[in-house]
C-alpha cells in the first residue's frame, strides 16, 4: 500500500513541476542601459528592420551563478558613447532574424584576448509582433544564447530561449520617412521548458502505479 501512494506521490510532483510559473525560471534580460538612443529602425507599413541599435547591459536573475546587472560592450554607438552591444532584427517572413553580439568583460565572454572581440550572444527569430508603426514592440520568438554566456551563468543546458517580452521606444519612426532611432530596447527572455520529460515521466509513473494496482 505504501509503495502506491510513494509512486503516486511522485508523479504528482511531476505534474506540479510541470505547472511551475515562468517567473521561477532563469532570466535573461537585454537593455538598453547607458549606451541612450542609437541605432536605426524603419518601418514598411507591415515589418520592423532595426540595425546596430546599442545594447549597453544584460540583467540576469535566477540563474545557478553571476546573478546580476553586466555592462555590454561592442561596436554600437549610441548617444552614450561607441562601445556598446548592437542588435539587428526584421521581423518580415521572409528575412526573419533576431541577433544581439557583443561582450560582457564582466563574465570574460569576448574578451580572451585582453580587448572586446564581439560574439554572437543571441541569435534566434520571431514567432508574432505586434505594434510597429507606432514605434512600440511586443514580440515572442525562440532563440539560442552563446555557449559561453550559459557557461557563465552555470547553465549547461543548450535548450532553446524564449524571448516573451520585447518592447522597444523609437524617435521619429515614420513609414513614409528617413528610419528613426532606438530610444530604448528591452529583450527578457527565459529557457524554454521540458514538458514532453515532465509529461512522460508523469505517465510512466501513473502506469506503473496502475499496473501494480492490477497484480495486487
Amino acid at each position: 500500500m505504501f509503495a502506491r501512494f510513494k509512486l503516486l506521490g511522485v508523479a504528482a510532483a511531476a505534474v506540479v513541476l510541470m505547472a511551475l510559473p515562468a517567473q521561477a525560471a532563469t532570466v535573461i534580460d537585454f537593455q538598453t542601459g547607458l549606451a541612450g538612443e542609437g541605432g536605426t529602425i524603419s518601418w514598411d507599413g507591415t515589418n520592423l528592420i532595426g540595425s546596430n541599435i546599442p545594447i549597453g547591459a544584460v540583467a540576469i536573475s535566477g540563474a545557478p551563478t553571476n546573478n546580476n546587472v553586466f555592462v555590454v560592450s561592442g561596436t554600437a554607438s549610441g548617444q552614450g558613447g561607441s562601445n556598446f552591444g548592437s542588435l539587428s532584427f526584421n521581423t518580415s517572413p521572409e528575412n526573419n532574424f533576431i541577433t544581439i553580439s557583443g561582450c560582457v568583460p564582466a563574465l570574460s565572454i569576448g574578451t580572451a584576448n585582453g580587448s572586446c572581440t564581439p560574439v554572437e550572444l543571441m541569435d534566434g527569430f520571431f514567432s508574432s509582433f505586434s505594434g510597429g508603426s507606432n514605434g512600440l514592440v511586443s514580440a515572442i520568438g525562440e532563440d539560442m544564447k552563446s555557449q559561453a554566456l550559459l557557461d557563465a551563468i552555470g547553465w549547461s543546458n543548450s535548450l532553446p530561449w524564449e524571448f516573451f517580452g520585447f518592447s522597444i521606444t523609437t524617435a521619429g519612426l515614420n513609414a513614409n520617412g528617413t528610419p528613426g532611432a532606438v530610444i530604448s530596447t528591452d529583450i527578457r527572455n527565459t529557457a524554454v521548458p521540458e514538458p514532453a520529460t515532465m509529461m512522460l515521466l508523469g505517465t510512466g509513473l501513473l502506469a506503473a502505479f496502475r499496473a501494480r494496482r492490477r497484480q495486487a
